[in-house]
């Protein structure tokens, strides 16, 4: 076990590097960070006495996370075999065991970051790009499998004028032929800006808009619903209207630091 001196802000380990120790805080403070859908995620801060870097080698894989010191830093560091070999002489088992266990805790953290990530209200200075997939055969059919990349905000989505209908024409961005106006109005909901928040704004539909399983309407408690990162569910019209909708919300990439 030797003692090793990192400067403030030197990486530590960086994910993918191979994990050939294990380490002990013994003063300072390190961040423990995961990239996740091109996002650099901070998982922690650790302190004097944690240990860290013990995954990578118990896996025998590369490392999962990147380890940056925050302030100055004293680390102990054991090497990967002297770790092993603590497990080797007590019991044969423990190893496989503690092998398994990581697989799982890595697994179900990977998933837990996934949801932290894509539960993130969309901010408008951090879209890269706004998409609107056919969520149904009635939608598929007129915009294609492609969907429609929304270039400009706002943007309305609402019924082609029928010959019957009264009016001037249709005053949306996306225009979809209807059977029914109480299912999907002239004018029915609208992607909006809202003080750098991404927002579904209903324009007092008929049967109001479910947005991500809540409904938004003039006659509900709120006409607005705010929008996430990544797939998010839109029905125009009642529970049974196939007027279905994928918006998805890319985020911008940021490159980590270095």
């Amino acid at each position: 076990m030797k003692d090793r001196q990192i400067e403030a802000g030197e990486v530590i380990y960086r994910e993918g590097d191979l994990g050939d120790a294990v380490f002990v805080v013994k003063a300072g403070e390190v961040e423990v960070s995961r990239t996740v859908s091109g996002q650099m995620v901070r998982l922690a801060v650790l302190r004097h006495g944690a240990i860290f870097g013990e995954m990578g080698v118990l896996r025998d894989r590369p490392r999962s996370t990147t380890v940056r010191a925050i302030g100055p830093v004293t680390l102990l560091a054991i090497l990967k075999q002297d770790f092993l070999d603590t497990f080797q002489s007590d019991n044969p088992l423990a190893l496989t065991l503690l092998q398994m266990l990581c697989e799982r805790l890595l697994l179900a953290d990977s998933q837990l970051l996934e949801q932290q990530i894509y539960s993130e209200g969309a901010m408008t200075g951090e879209i890269k790009q706004i998409r609107i997939l056919a969520a149904a055969p009635e939608v598929e059919t007129q915009i294609g499998t492609d969907g429609v990349i929304v270039k400009k905000l706002p943007f309305l989505v609402g019924r082609r004028k029928d010959p019957g209908d009264t009016g001037g024409p249709a005053q949306a961005n996306l225009v979809l032929h209807a059977s029914s106006s109480s299912q999907l109005a002239r004018q029915h909901f609208a992607l909006e800006d809202r003080d750098g928040r991404l927002v579904v704004h209903d324009l007092e539909s008929d049967l109001g808009t479910l947005v991500n399983g809540r409904r938004i309407a003039s006659f509900e408690r709120s006409d607005v619903a705010d929008l996430q990162f990544g797939d998010n569910k839109i029905q125009a019209g009642g529970s049974e209207s196939p007027y279905r909708f994928h918006v998805i919300v890319e985020r911008e990439v940021v490159p980590p630091k270095t």
